[in-house]
């Protein structure tokens, strides 16, 4: 029988659960991409870190562009998995969502995860992984939520596609769907919606909070330790699975 050794402790990486793993992250400036990276390096994983703009350990890299997207796995080298954090939010109603907006937004959620799909579906390896950061919304539709829900939909779908075409080499595709988390991006919804709806922040979030039985958001960690697992080799069987991260919200 395989033994793995699994340790939650960061302080000596080459014991962790991930020492060997190579993991190209997108979208690592965003709450949870930083979340994925830093938990990916605590389990002993080598962690290539890429978003639209540099930052200090973050090379730029436009994920809705298949030259740069080249560039950039060229650059990295050798990679054993993959997780695309990339995404925007769009909220509204459908009527009055502009062409310009659902373009901008598709790009950012779809194309990249269509770009960076096909480009890891090229490159890794028996053994290799690729996650998507999908959405809770992927699940249902919602007024208001109508265009983030079919974008994340469609990352879902496009994952359990890419795990039948990439399993019979041994790479396994899988994606994380979180629901609200304590991030900028849900208290940009929030206010967003506050604006539309006419209800103020502070109670569209308690609404939010109260649909969920766990009673609370989630925190950027807790779905970085999610995408940690799918990585790891305590998941070496799971693919072509949308894990919800919600505290249960979506089954309520």
């Amino acid at each position: 029988m395989i033994k793995y050794k699994y340790s939650v402790s960061s302080e000596d990486p080459s014991s962790g659960l991930l020492h060997g793993k190579s993991v190209f992250v997108t979208g690592a400036s965003g709450a949870i991409g930083e979340a994925i990276g830093a938990a990916m390096e605590a389990q002993g994983a080598i962690v290539h870190r890429t978003d639209r703009t540099s930052t200090e350990g973050v090379v730029a890299m436009d994920a809705t562009d298949e030259a740069a997207i080249r560039a950039g796995f060229d650059v990295t080298g050798p990679i054993t998995d993959v997780v695309h954090a990339v995404g925007q939010l769009i909220v509204g109603p459908l009527a009055t969502t502009s062409l310009a907006d659902f373009t901008e937004a598709m790009g950012a959620n779809l194309t990249s995860a269509f770009l960076i799909g096909r480009e890891a579906a090229r490159r890794l390896e028996a053994g290799g992984s690729l996650t998507f950061v999908a959405s809770q919304a992927g699940f249902r539709g919602g007024a208001n939520w109508g265009v983030y829900c079919a974008m994340k939909a469609g990352v879902m779908r496009l994952a359990e596609a890419l795990a039948q075409e990439l399993g019979p080499r041994g790479v396994r595709v899988n994606s994380v769907c979180p629901g609200s988390v304590d991030t900028p991006m849900l208290n940009d919804a929030c206010e967003h919606l506050a604006g539309l709806t006419g209800v103020s922040t502070a109670d569209i979030t308690a609404r939010y909070r109260e649909t969920i039985p766990m009673g609370r958001v989630a925190t950027a960690a807790e779905v970085a330790d999610v995408c940690v697992f799918l990585v790891s080799p305590l998941a070496r069987y799971v693919s072509g699975t949308s894990i919800p991260v919600d505290g249960g919200e979506v089954s309520a």
